[in-house]
């Protein structure tokens, strides 16, 4: 899925999940301080949460960045909501 699709869905509001190298991940979000917040992680792992879409681009699983593993993944790998 291209970077500018995930940035929309993102804006959104829509949350994510994706599977990844036989795990599952989300991207979803929450208020702290009136300031909306997103948080990207591996099923019942520890979040990272970020303030923008283009902060999650650059996440990392490994070595690679979100951007670039979206990129390479199918549709039928997410599941949107």
């Amino acid at each position: 899925m291209k970077a500018e699709c995930i940035e929309c869905l993102i804006e959104c509001n829509r949350e994510i999940e994706f599977s990844y190298l036989g795990h599952r991940y989300s991207i979803t979000y929450f208020k702290s301080n009136d300031q909306k917040m997103i948080s990207v992680c591996e099923f019942y792992k520890n979040p990272v949460e970020v303030k923008t879409a283009s902060e999650v681009l650059k996440l990392k699983i490994g070595s690679l960045t979100l951007e670039k593993i979206f990129a390479q993944l199918p549709d039928s790998a997410f599941d949107i909501f």
